[in-house]
């Protein structure tokens, strides 16, 4: 009886161990993959070449089923006068139903980075951007061929994703409309090994699933989850999955780690972090595995019809300026002190490429200075349309129109009729930094005319700071 007692803890002990991932095992392969050995995995390098052999040994000693009977998917890729092989790695675990099994959910994550620098003075080791995604779906793996639930899911370790997601564009290319239409959902883990730093999980696009948002709250317990918008990521592996319609998840820590800098090295990342990432992801996807149905939001479904609905390129939000303005006397030697001044109101933008976008808004504007009276204001309708570019950090430059219809110098009321404009043009300048829904900034906001019809020249000039909300 006591031997008995001692052959079931063993057993129920290996099976609790079993329904957790490894953190000694995602440490490992993040130590090797961001290794001094491989020299930051550049495309076309023999550093590359061995992180490949790696994961591919990885998915052989698990077991998973090699994608079309070969674990590397091969693709050749042109830049300028060189071609340079390219290679995915995918493998995969059949589910237990009968039918289900038909279904897929893919479980990817890039494992090129940047190399060494150009004076081969040292190397990006890429330790978060992607050696935690792979070592991530390699653990993934291991749970699941263990687990393994009523769909199918497959696991990719994409090639020259750094070269522009060329590895993920390839994959989805081969594809036939059956195929797709077999994918039910896709995760990109990219950059997960910073939990704590970043104060959260971003899992951007889970709202693409029905009850995807519900399915990712149920899990999260002591998980700060961040963004769980329907919002397809265009900088990662899950945008040549979503222009199909495909529900695509960017499972993401954040930025808050040396991106794209030598420094980002295996010691710096947060392995129980990585640990509950991995482990919290697991009942996300073991729950959409198991699901009698897994269906896109009616906004995926658009997009089969019409890939073009996927980026989304016109939105429609709410806008705030808070800063100061003054008046410079150019005919003086003297300017005036600042006053308080803002704008209030919404705006329309239009993305007429990746980086490239026309932001038009309609505000309410009070634009003020000191001046010999006290206090100098006007109230405003402000029309300002700036061309951007970028994406996180962006730039923008562009003109605007003022109609003035009210307004005080003192306490004495402004004569728009004989005395001061009543319209006026001007240019502004700025940066920004989107985040989410969120939009922050600064601006510059110079008028080319004088406040004044046809005295002195007295021209309003005025610095804010930009929130916006997209709706």
């Amino acid at each position: 009886m006591k031997h008995l007692y001692s052959i079931l803890f063993l057993f129920i002990t290996y099976n609790l161990s079993a329904q957790n991932i490894n953190i000694d095992s995602l440490s490992k392969h993040v130590h090797f993959l961001a290794s001094e050995e491989l020299q930051g995995r550049a495309l076309g390098t023999e550093g590359k070449d061995k992180a490949t052999t790696y994961i591919v040994n990885q998915f052989e000693r698990i077991g998973l089923i090699p994608y079309k009977n070969n674990y590397l998917q091969h693709f050749d890729l042109n830049f300028k006068l060189a071609w340079v092989k390219a290679k995915n790695i995918i493998g995969f675990v059949e589910g237990i139903d009968p039918e289900l099994k038909n279904e897929f959910i893919v479980l990817g994550a890039h494992y090129d980075h940047l190399g060494p620098k150009k004076d081969k003075s040292t190397f990006y080791p890429g330790a978060d951007d992607n050696a935690s995604g792979v070592a991530t779906i390699i653990e993934l793996a291991r749970y699941f061929q263990q687990h393994k639930p009523k769909r199918s899911i497959v696991f990719i370790a994409f090639d020259a994703e750094e070269s522009g997601l060329l590895g993920s564009k390839h994959f989805v290319k081969q594809l036939d409309i059956n195929e797709k239409n077999q994918i039910k959902a896709m995760f990109s883990y990219d950059m997960v090994g910073m939990l704590n730093k970043n104060n959260g999980l971003n899992l951007k696009g889970i709202a693409s699933l029905v009850n995807g948002k519900e399915v990712a709250q149920k899990h999260a317990q002591d998980i700060n989850l961040l963004d769980l918008s329907s919002d397809i990521e265009e900088r990662t592996d899950t945008e040549p999955f979503g222009l199909t319609g495909i529900p695509a998840i960017h499972v993401f820590t954040g930025l808050k780690s040396p991106y794209h800098k030598p420094e980002d090295k295996a010691n710096l990342l947060d392995y129980p972090g990585m640990k509950k990432v991995a482990d919290y992801t697991a009942k996300v996807i073991a729950d959409l595995a198991n699901e009698e149905f897994v269906q896109a939001a009616r906004s995926m479904e658009a997009v089969k019809s019409d890939p073009k609905k996927i980026n989304k390129p016109f939105s429609l939000g709410a806008t705030g300026y808070f800063g100061f303005s003054r008046h410079l006397y150019n005919d003086e030697f003297y300017d005036a002190k600042e006053e308080v001044a803002y704008s209030i109101g919404f705006y329309a933008n239009y993305k007429f490429s990746k980086r490239w976008a026309i932001n038009v808004e309609a505000l309410f504007d009070e634009n003020t200075s000191q001046s010999v009276e006290g206090k100098f204001f006007r109230h405003s309708l402000l029309i300002p349309a700036n061309v951007e570019f970028g994406n996180l950090l962006y730039i923008n430059a562009g003109a605007y129109y003022k109609h003035h219809f009210s307004g005080k110098d003192g306490d004495i009321e402004l004569d728009f009729n004989n005395q001061y404009r009543s319209n006026e043009w001007g240019y502004n300048y700025g940066v920004g930094l989107k985040f989410n829904k969120l939009r922050f900034g600064w601006l510059q906001r110079n008028s080319l005319q004088s406040i004044f019809k046809q005295t002195s020249k007295v021209i309003p000039n005025a610095v804010y700071f930009n929130l916006s909300y997209k709706f």
